[in-house]
């Protein structure tokens, strides 16, 4: 008697399971394929159900790649404070997560961006594979200025891999008329031209052509601009151009108080 109820009760468990869960299949149903519904409506439905997943798998991805972007703009930022990479595991570990972020979200230009400064610091670091470092950025900046062709700093960023890689041609006077064009007031363009244009000052003078000019301008305008004051004076220095440099200032007449590169003595 006791064992007949047991099994009575343990049958009535799964019976009340089994149409709790017929139920909820069909309550969703009625929601996903309602049948007083014309068929319109119903694969509206459907199609925003797929709409959503799929929002769903990419936003997820997004987020998954944004982690990684993250670990490497770290890492980044604190080479760029200690002024070297801080060690081999630390290039190993922000190269893993530039890779896998580029898995997750493919032909994104600022991870491509991201990547080949990751190469940059590694060629800067030295060793044999140097060379071959830089020309791998420099791949990275061109498909990232392809994919983002009015970003003045993309360019810049080309003409700076072509200075290391010590290629004075004319696709690095290209990369410097199209940042110039694209970035008047941009920072990393006046780097990138003061750069560029110190090492060979005599042979532009000789030349006066437009190139000359730039030099001239994002010469001026760097070292007005806060942000890149100080890179500028640096390369200035670096080159002893200080009077030259100072006379072209003195034209300028946007300067109340010239740099203390122009004192006199």
């Amino acid at each position: 008697m006791h064992s007949s109820s047991i099994t009575h009760s343990s049958s009535g468990r799964r019976r009340r399971r089994r149409s709790s869960r017929q139920s909820a299949f069909a309550h969703v149903k009625r929601l996903l394929w309602p049948a007083e519904a014309s068929l319109a409506t119903r694969l509206g439905v459907w199609g925003l159900v797929f709409v959503l997943a799929f929002l769903g798998v990419h936003g997820t991805k997004q987020g998954l790649a944004n982690l990684q972007v993250i670990h490497v703009e770290n890492q980044l930022k604190y080479w760029y404070k200690l002024g070297k990479v801080a060690s081999p595991a630390s290039m190993e570990s922000a190269l893993f997560s530039i890779e896998r972020a580029r898995e997750l979200h493919p032909d994104n230009p600022y991870q491509l961006t991201l990547h080949a400064r990751l190469l940059e610091w590694r060629g800067f670091s030295g060793g044999t594979s140097a060379a071959e470092d830089y020309r791998a950025a420099l791949s990275l900046y061109q498909q990232a200025a392809a994919l983002r062709p009015l970003w003045p700093d993309s360019w810049a960023e080309m003409a700076q891999l072509k200075l290391r890689l010590f290629e004075f041609d004319e696709d690095l006077d290209r990369y410097l008329a199209r940042a110039a064009a694209l970035g008047p007031y941009t920072p990393a363009v006046h780097n990138a031209i003061v750069q560029a244009g110190l090492p060979r000052l005599p042979v532009l003078k000789a030349l006066e052509d437009e190139r000359m000019e730039m030099l001239k301008t994002h010469m001026v305008r760097g070292i007005k601009d806060h942000r890149s004051r100080n890179t500028v004076l640096t390369q200035v220095s670096m080159y002893r151009q200080e009077r030259e440099i100072c006379d072209w200032l003195t034209e300028s007449q946007l300067f109340e108080r010239l740099p203390g590169i122009c004192k006199a003595g």
